[in-house]
């Protein structure tokens, strides 16, 4: 690994523990035995680090937002929806940070704005999707506010977890975050696609 990715994997685990607004250039370095001015040689501020962090985050969100629309089978949801928490955790940061990231940043508030729009969107087409092929049955105004549940349960969920006090297993696993998003799909699905769901949940939860 090289200096540059090795300065961002710090990073990025230091921000996730400890909140960006704790964490400095300075004990980044520290933490990887090298002096400020190596670390500020690849990245001049602590912006440029969450900026490039950022980049990554939307880089590993991209498969999953330019296939949603082509998602017709719930197996493909699954591993779809999963993937998607995996990455959403790995750099939850930016989600329970977002105070303070848009007040120090201001481009990443319009930033990360624009991204979780766009994955609204995704969703959506998604969802119509799969109104299309028979496995969900909902009308217009129904695929929008169950695309808005599914972005928002995505987004807020370590912040939430955090809130209840949420005790036993890792709490903020893609597993549990998913399990809760499927319960989100059950009111509406086809009952052929409803038997497939339960066997789904109760694979994942074990």
């Amino acid at each position: 690994m090289n200096t540059r990715d090795r300065i961002l994997v710090a990073a990025l685990r230091l921000f996730n523990e400890d909140g960006v607004a704790k964490v400095s250039t300075n004990r980044i370095a520290a933490e990887l035995e090298m002096s400020s001015g190596n670390l500020h040689y690849h990245f001049k501020s602590k912006e440029q680090l969450v900026e490039w962090l950022f980049r990554r985050l939307e880089s590993e969100l991209k498969p999953f937002t330019e296939s949603s629309a082509s998602l017709s089978a719930l197996d493909d949801v699954w591993l779809a929806l999963h993937l998607t928490f995996e990455v959403i955790e790995k750099y939850r940061f930016c989600y329970t940070d977002i105070d303070y990231l848009i007040r120090e940043y201001p481009k990443f508030g319009e930033r990360i704005q624009k991204m979780t729009l766009g994955t609204i969107e995704a969703v959506r087409a998604m969802c119509q999707n799969l109104a299309q092929t028979g496995v969900i049955r909902v009308d217009g105004d129904e695929i929008d506010s169950l695309a808005f549940q599914i972005v928002f349960t995505a987004t807020c969920w370590s912040t939430f977890t955090k809130l209840v006090g949420l005790k036993g297993a890792d709490t903020s696993a893609p597993a549990l975050a998913a399990y809760h998003v499927l319960t989100l799909l059950s009111p509406y699905l086809a009952d052929d696609a409803r038997h497939y769901m339960n066997y789904l949940r109760s694979k994942y939860l074990k």
